[in-house]
């Protein structure tokens, strides 16, 4: 599974300028909007955060409004959020068919071409007299979010041999008011975020997500895992939750601190046994004995893993609880498969990647 852990060192290529990145390409449901929304909210500025919520959340239900089933639905729909510069970019994907496609295209062509003072007219009038599409009022929430992003929404169309579209739409929202960076920077093209649809789909990437991994954000994480992963319904959806819990809490009890921040990546991936865990970030402490650490895991049987995991536990018990040291070995026994550990450097140190496949049984 080694081949598996590089692709941490494509998604650091891939979201190198962002101040944080979310993809979800899972379950669709309305439920977690308040758990993306937390995931962000606190990097932005608080005159930001309610803007910022609204459009997450329009973006987000307007994959749940558009879904079609009998076109795969959630397999083929994706959300995603990234903090590039002063901007926060929402991108969203769906398949529709050729009527909502239709309806879609002229409508966000129609808003486009308004200024904010039009928009504003329309919106106004669309409340009154009730302008609402049969999928649900999704005409309504385009012209909210043209009037909360203050630009034009980006989308593209692509036609599929079953006469389906895939359908792409990114929202731009400005976070940082400073007219210096305005001047300076543009929000980026919805094409870039089409490329990472494509990487997201080829990894089969269920929930990504780079960022701050302060303790806050392990409970929107854990609420998405155990959505789609069973939780601990059953064996094989435990060891799956519970690998995530003990890879996130490894960056949040290790990670190197930069600019105040203990920045890292997180990926859950599909397998055709299961799903595939791997995090990333600057390591602060010595890799070589993480490594060698890791590596002496790998060769011992699960009578020895128990035995160390007992050993550790009583010795991290009589100092004051810590039981960090025993996350490691806990995954290991518990999955019986080999953790997976790369590492590269760059201007911020030593960067560490971990790894492990987690069956479904």
């Amino acid at each position: 599974m080694q081949a598996k852990i590089g692709l941490i060192d494509l998604l650091r290529k891939c979201f190198s300028q962002d101040k944080i990145s979310m993809n979800y390409h899972g379950v669709f449901d309305d439920v977690f909007t308040e758990q993306l929304i937390s995931l962000v909210e606190s990097d932005f500025e608080k005159k930001a955060k309610k803007r910022m919520a609204l459009l997450i959340s329009e973006s987000f239900q307007n994959i749940v409004r558009h879904k079609d089933d009998e076109l795969g639905g959630d397999k083929n729909s994706l959300f995603g959020i990234r903090g590039i510069d002063q901007f926060l970019h929402i991108f969203s994907s769906n398949l529709v068919d050729t009527s909502t496609k239709e309806f879609l295209e002229k409508r966000l062509e129609e808003i486009n071409k308004m200024d904010k003072d039009q928009i504003k007219t329309l919106y106004s009038e669309a409340l009154e007299k009730g302008h609402v599409s049969s999928k649900g009022g999704a005409g309504l929430g385009l012209i909210e979010m043209a009037r909360k992003s203050g630009r034009p929404i980006q989308k593209e169309f692509k036609r599929n041999e079953d006469n389906s579209y895939a359908f792409f739409m990114q929202v731009d929202l400005v976070v940082n008011d400073d007219e210096e960076n305005n001047k300076t920077h543009l929000p980026i093209s919805i094409r870039e975020n089409e490329d990472i649809h494509e990487i997201i789909i080829e990894h089969d990437i269920v929930f990504l997500y780079k960022g701050d991994f302060s303790s806050e954000i392990m409970n929107p994480i854990l609420s998405i895992m155990r959505e789609n992963t069973d939780g601990e319904e059953n064996p094989g959806g435990f060891k799956i939750f519970h690998g995530a819990v003990e890879l996130i809490q490894n960056i949040v009890r290790h990670g190197k601190m930069l600019d105040g921040k203990r920045e890292g990546i997180f990926s859950l991936n599909k397998t055709k046994n299961g799903y595939y865990i791997c995090t990333g970030n600057h390591i602060d402490g010595n890799v070589d004995e993480v490594i060698k650490h890791i590596e002496n895991l790998n060769r011992k049987s699960k009578e020895e893993l128990n035995e160390i995991y007992r050993k550790v536990l009583k010795e991290s018990a009589k100092t004051e609880g810590d039981s960090a040291g025993v996350g490691l070995i806990d995954l290991r026994r518990t999955t019986m498969n080999s953790i997976d550990v790369k590492t590269g450097f760059d201007r911020n140190g030593t960067y560490i990647m971990i790894g492990v496949e987690i069956p479904f049984v």
